[in-house]
């Protein structure tokens, strides 16, 4: 009994010392950070004109963007104004390649441009006149996603086209349909600057290009500026309003008394759902599963709680643990593939796998003016791509802490390093069990059917 168990201090002290490697290492790559840093600025001054080396232009057009680039601002001395440069270096370097090491991405994945060169466009085309002050506010917006969520930004670019209209005069001897037309164009051009336009946003844009290209040539101009906002508000409230009440009632008379509802991110029309289903009088709880960088489900786990409705959130992380308490998958989509795969934010393909797993039946919730006759057989076919920065710690790097992310300077520091947020992925349609829409409940293999037989109707024209 005198030979039982000795203590251990070697081993209570192992989590301090891995904690103090671990700090160790941190500040041994802030230190090749600034030393990088100073070998860079050193080899730019040695430079004529501060521009880069002749060797920089001998590679292929995959290689590293030089600090000659427009807003570029590598050059700085290393310290408190060199993390900030490097943290501007790094976001328009990211949002002007978006590669991993040396392969670039697919063309078709659309990257995010730099917000200080959006906003010195957006600024020169307002003193032109060539943008109007409320799409100049809607580009904002939409490039520091204050406006998320394929029913919001549709709406959104609707009003703001509305004001467009709204304040348009015909020059002389010209046609409204026409010039009309050609004006909205280049207003759409500024909004797609700021952020591609998605499925339900590209079908609300092609819906109000159609009723400017049919407006009676009899009406004056105040009738003909009238009668379209007239079809934008019809849009709105019968193809976004309406559609989504309808949705609601189908999807919430499949939640019974003692269900327990899993949905993911935030979506409007399930948030809807949820509402309808609890003032029915319907018992059920509702699991939240939430990720970053977005961290949209703390919104929908506000609204439930605010509701009075029992809510767990859960990260993506947690995923395996929460589903086999589900009864019920609920998810939002941002577009439905003719193949009836949903397009969606990243992370919905994970939870409807893993709910098919489970045998939990998963309900896409979608309004038809997304359904879409593209066909996607991965993520990478078509995409977009989030600002990267956003991966990264927000702290300042000279700010002591515990955070194991990676920093912008520490990222910028390494040439073969790159990080990359892509936005949406695809549900393979053999793991959804139904479609909620304004036409009824459906199985996957409907989408193609409802897009051959309704298409004018679906798209508005």
């Amino acid at each position: 009994m005198a030979d039982a168990a000795p203590p251990k201090p070697a081993e209570s002290a192992a989590p301090k010392k891995d904690k103090k490697a671990a700090k160790e290492a941190k500040r041994e790559r802030r230190a090749a950070a600034a030393t990088a840093k100073a070998e860079s600025a050193s080899a730019s001054s040695s430079t004529p004109g501060g521009g880069s080396t002749p060797s920089s232009h001998s590679g292929s057009s995959k290689a590293r963007p030089s600090s000659s680039a427009p807003g570029g601002k590598k050059d700085a001395a290393p310290g408190k104004q060199g993390t900030g440069s490097a943290a501007s270096s790094l976001d328009e370097d990211l949002s002007t390649v978006g590669v991993l090491g040396d392969a670039s991405l697919f063309g078709n994945v659309a990257l995010p441009r730099n917000i200080r060169l959006n906003t010195a466009s957006w600024n020169a085309a307002a003193s032109r006149g060539a943008i109007h002050p409320a799409v100049l506010t809607l580009c904002h917006q939409l490039s520091t996603f204050a406006i998320r969520g394929a029913n919001k930004r549709a709406t959104a670019v609707l009003r703001a086209l509305g004001s467009v209209i709204e304040d348009y005069k015909t020059p002389p001897g010209a046609v409204l349909s026409r010039d009309l037309l050609t004006r909205v164009s280049q207003q759409i051009g500024f909004i797609v600057e700021a952020r591609p336009l998605n499925t339900a946003t590209g079908h609300a844009v092609r819906f109000l290009k159609y009723e400017i290209s049919v407006v009676d040539a009899s009406l004056s101009e105040e009738e003909a500026k009238e009668h379209l906002l007239g079809r934008i508000d019809h849009f709105i409230r019968d193809r976004i309003v309406y559609a989504a009440k309808v949705i609601q009632s189908h999807a919430a008379a499949k939640i019974h008394d003692g269900d327990v509802v899993m949905t993911y991110a935030h979506s409007s029309v399930v948030e809807g759902t949820l509402i309808q289903a609890h003032r029915q009088g319907t018992k059920f709880e509702v699991v939240v599963i939430d990720s970053r960088p977005l961290f949209e489900g703390r919104v929908l786990a506000e609204h439930l709680l605010e509701a009075g409705i029992p809510t767990t959130y859960g990260l993506l992380t947690s995923l395996s643990t929460l589903v086999p308490r589900a009864t019920l998958m609920l998810l939002g989509t941002s577009s439905l593939l003719s193949n009836g795969a949903p397009y969606a934010r990243s992370g919905t393909a994970m939870c409807a796998m893993m709910a098919h797993r489970f045998h939990v039946p998963v309900i896409i919730c979608c309004e038809t003016y997304k359904f879409s006759d593209r066909i996607q057989l991965d993520s990478f076919v078509m995409n977009e791509a989030g600002q990267s920065s956003d991966l990264l710690s927000q702290e300042d790097d000279g700010t002591q802490t515990d955070s194991v992310l990676l920093t912008r300077a520490e990222c910028s520091a390494q040439s073969r390093l790159k990080v990359v947020q892509l936005l949406h992925d695809v549900t393979p349609p053999r793991y959804i069990s139904a479609i909620a829409s304004e036409v009824g409940l459906s199985g996957t293999e409907s989408v193609g059917v409802i897009l051959r037989d309704y298409k004018s109707v679906l798209f508005g024209v």
